[in-house]
């Protein structure tokens, strides 16, 4: 079976493809880059759904995406779904500053993965690890 993870994040897809190893002779990932639009959502299940979705009426083929985020305690859950965003904007440095003088650095990590088989609803896989913001 050819599975299709729709990313643009070579790193992503060189871990994708270390994990899934052992299922090589059963499954083939393969990369591919569509350009799905990126929906700002407050949930990472909403964002991943949608990008599934939007990859498959495309595609038409069996695909999963994956969506992580942060989520610091102390900021209320920001920057969760916008993370890449933020990251991208304020970058570590910056949440660092937001983080001054906070003694709760507590922090979620969260991935969702989003699987496509057909036009139905994608099936949704969340991991998740807790953790603090390092100083």
């Amino acid at each position: 079976m050819k599975l299709f993870f729709v990313t643009g994040n070579l790193n992503k897809l060189r871990e994708v493809r270390e994990i899934m190893g052992e299922l090589a002779p059963f499954v083939e990932v393969v990369g591919m880059d569509l350009r799905v639009k990126e929906r700002q959502a407050d949930s990472l299940e909403e964002v991943a759904a949608e990008a599934a979705r939007e990859a498959y009426a495309k595609l038409q083929k069996p695909l999963f995406v994956e969506d992580s985020g942060v989520f610091i305690e102390a900021l209320k859950g920001f920057p969760g779904p916008y993370s890449a965003y933020v990251y991208r904007t304020i970058g570590n440095r910056g949440i660092l500053r937001l983080m001054e003088g906070v003694k709760d650095r507590r922090a979620t990590f969260k991935s969702v993965i989003a699987l496509c088989l057909n036009e139905g609803e994608p099936l949704l896989f969340i991991g998740s690890v807790e953790g603090e913001v390092a100083k």
